[in-house]
């Protein structure tokens, strides 16, 4: 007898490292393959030059590129205008996506598909042709993050920035999710989430089964410990195409370097590591002294294992984030503010150092440095809780620790 079948939706190809998504997707797929044949539907397009490579845990892979659209801009601004419009048709919501096909190729275990996974609420409407070709299976939906309430903060923070036609445009984003991201949760066997209080703040919401489903990240084979010697190594990882990464490189250029070149007394660099910059903060990171840009780094373990200190400076945001996980695999003492390490198990001065403000992580630096905080001890014990919690290994099906 054939193995069952899944069908995992996703917007971003399953790997084992690269964005936060492309990971969370990936544990969901290594998941399933225990148990089933799993068939992936990628929303958008696949990798330049990716071919399905021997030993991935996919029975096939496949991008709807082409086969799905956004909003169109007219419905973007009325949408924007009067966010109740989401009750009548969820194109106007920023960013949904709607399938421009009745139903997908019957994938070869068509009459065996027993679990659909949906990753990300804004697939919902792609998935429901899914859900019409088999609608005996298990439906799951996989949130991430609460998307109203991420977009409230983003927009807080383009607000702060002075981009005010962008934050309109999240404000009603927002407004729109919260109308809708609890109803659609009810035709779900069950809701996941990254945070805990993510899942319960939703849980009240709704009468679907919530429940958290951590991020977790792939533990490095051998994770240096802590580097001695040279100029001090500071960085920051993140995607800056996206405003809260793009707010807090902004912020070490203009704020944290200045600070530094007037407090330290020993040579130091800013490593701040990123794709898809826009075009002025990336003129501004290639021309700010103590900044050390790179917009293409393809080993981002190198970098971990050449830097002192992490910095994750976040303001804004949603879900957990990925990067402060990174950090605490790689075994680096971390500064971060409370976003950074919002929903995680962690404490303050245990496995990471906090500091809300850019003075507070200079502050925080210069102790390290001296010796008054001890960096690896927390970096140490940093590395064994996420290895315990938030390993990518040794998970179960419905994303417990074994």
């Amino acid at each position: 007898m054939p193995w069952p079948a899944a069908v995992l939706l996703t917007p971003d190809l399953p790997l084992p490292s690269g964005s936060g998504r492309a990971m969370r997707a990936w544990g969901w797929l290594t998941e399933l393959a225990r148990e089933y044949r799993v068939h992936v539907l990628v929303a958008g397009p696949l990798p330049l030059g990716w071919t399905h490579p021997a030993g991935y845990p996919a029975a096939s892979v496949r991008s709807l590129s082409g086969l799905v659209r956004l909003p169109s801009r007219q419905e973007r601004l009325a949408g924007a205008l009067f966010p109740p419009l989401a009750l009548l048709s969820h194109r106007f919501v920023l960013d949904w996506q709607m399938s421009r096909f009745e139903e997908p190729e019957p994938t070869a275990d068509a009459g065996q598909v027993q679990r659909i996974v949906v990753f990300r609420v804004y697939l919902h409407d792609v998935a429901k042709s899914l859900f019409t070709r088999y609608p005996d299976a298990t439906r799951i939906l996989d949130m991430d993050d609460v998307e109203s309430q991420t977009r409230l903060s983003v927009a807080r923070a383009l607000l702060r920035a002075g981009k005010f036609k962008r934050a309109v445009a999240q404000l009603a984003a927002a407004a729109a999710f919260r109308l809708i991201e609890g109803r659609l949760c009810k035709g779900y066997a069950k809701t996941y989430l990254a945070s805990p209080d993510d899942a319960t703040r939703l849980d009240r919401r709704t009468c679907g089964p919530v429940t958290c489903r951590p991020n977790r990240v792939r533990l490095p084979d051998d994770p240096a410990h802590r580097r001695s010697g040279g100029a001090l190594s500071l960085l920051f990882v993140g995607s800056l195409d996206y405003f809260p990464n793009e707010e807090a490189a902004r912020l070490l250029a203009t704020q944290l370097a200045p600070i530094l070149r007037k407090q330290l007394d020993l040579p130091w660099t800013i490593t701040i590591a990123g794709r898809s910059a826009p075009q002025a903060l990336s003129a501004l990171l290639r021309r700010s002294p103590g900044i050390r840009y790179v917009p293409d780094a393809e080993d981002l373990s190198a970098l971990y294992a050449a830097a002192h200190i992490v910095l994750v400076p976040l303001r804004s945001g949603g879900g957990t984030k990925v990067k402060m996980l990174e950090a605490l695999a790689h075994r680096r003492p971390v500064i971060s503010t409370r976003e950074g390490v919002r929903g995680l198990a962690v404490t303050p001065s245990q496995h990471y150092f906090a500091a809300e403000t850019l003075i507070e992580c200079a502050a925080v630096i210069g102790r390290i440095v001296s010796g008054e905080l001890d960096g690896e001890r927390v970096a140490e014990d940093g590395w064994r809780l996420c290895r315990q919690l938030y390993s990518q290994y040794d998970e179960r099906i419905d994303g417990t620790p074994a």
